[in-house]
C-alpha cells in the first residue's frame, strides 16, 4: 500500500455516529499515522547527517594514521632507553713460566642511556659489588663489612653472569627493576628544574649503579649498618682497610 492509503479520507462527519470508544481508537490511529510520517522525514534528514558525519569520520581516521606515525617518531628519539651491559674484560695473562692464561678480567656492569640522539654511559659497579648490594637490598645477607674474610654470601653472589647465561639474565633483570627507574626520576628531575637534560649529558655528571642501590638499601625496611670490621686473627694476612662505602 501507498502511504496515502492509510489514511481514512471518505467518512468525514459521519464519525459522530461512531461510538466514543471507536472514535477514540481512530484518533490514536490518525496521530499514529502523523507520527510515522514526521518518523519518515526526520530519518531522511538524519540519513544526510550521518553521511555528513562518516565522511568527517574519514578524514578523522586519516589524520589519526599521520598522528600516530608521528607519535612512533617522538616515542624513538625523546622517550629514555636503557641497556645493561656486562663488560667482561677478557684478557690472556703471561706468567713467568711463559704460559698464557685467560681470565675475566675486570667483570663489570655498565648501563648506556640514550634519548633525543644523546647517550649517557653509567658505569653501575663490578659484578661482586653489584651482587652484594643486590643481596644487601633483598635482605639475603647482613650488612657484612666486605673487608671481613669467613662469612657467608648471598644468593646474587654466589652467581656467576659472566660464564653462565641465566645468571646474567637474572641479575640484569633486577639492575633494570632496581635502576632504571631511579636514573628515570633523575632526569626528570633535571628535567622540570632545567628545562633540558644538558647536566645529564655533561662528563662532569656521575651515576654510580652501586651508590642507587646502597640508596635504596638505606630506604628498605631492613636497613642496618655495616658490621665492624673484624680484627685479624694471629697469623692472618692485614688487608688494606677501605673506607666508606663498598663500591
Amino acid at each position: 500500500m501507498k502511504e496515502d492509503d492509510y489514511r481514512i479520507k471518505k467518512v468525514g462527519d459521519d464519525w459522530m455516529f461512531i461510538p466514543k470508544k471507536e472514535r477514540d481508537e481512530k484518533r490514536e490511529y490518525e496521530n499514529l499515522t502523523i507520527r510515522i510520517k514526521q518518523r519518515e522525514k526526520k530519518i531522511l534528514s538524519d540519513i544526510d547527517k550521518i553521511k555528513e558525519l562518516k565522511k568527517e569520520l574519514k578524514e578523522w581516521k586519516k589524520k589519526r594514521t599521520v598522528g600516530y606515525n608521528t607519535m612512533i617518531k617522538y616515542h624513538k628519539k625523546f622517550l629514555p632507553k636503557f641497556s645493561i651491559s656486562l663488560n667482561s674484560g677478557e684478557k690472556l695473562v703471561e706468567y713467568k713460566s711463559g704460559e698464557y692464561v685467560e681470565t675475566s678480567g675486570n667483570n663489570q656492569w655498565e648501563m648506556m642511556v640514550s634519548i633525543g640522539g644523546k647517550r649517557k654511559y653509567i658505569y653501575l659497579g663490578t659484578v661482586p659489588s653489584v651482587s652484594y648490594y643486590l643481596d644487601l637490598l633483598e635482605n639475603n645477607i647482613p650488612h657484612y663489612n666486605p673487608e671481613n674474610v669467613n662469612r657467608d654470601y648471598g644468593t646474587y653472589e654466589l652467581m656467576r653472569p659472566h660464564q653462565n647465561d641465566k645468571d646474567k639474565e637474572i641479575i640484569e633483570s633486577k639492575l633494570e627493576s632496581y635502576v632504571c627507574d631511579v636514573i628515570r626520576k633523575k632526569m626528570i628531575g633535571i628535567l622540570k628544574k632545567d628545562g633540558n637534560l644538558n647536566r645529564l649529558f655533561d662528563k662532569k655528571y656521575k651515576i654510580k649503579g652501586t651508590e642507587i642501590l646502597y640508596n635504596l638499601y638505606k630506604k628498605s625496611p631492613h636497613f642496618k649498618p655495616m658490621e665492624d670490621k673484624r680484627k685479624r686473627k694471629k697469623g692472618e694476612r692485614l688487608k688494606p682497610i677501605k673506607v666508606g662505602k663498598w663500591f
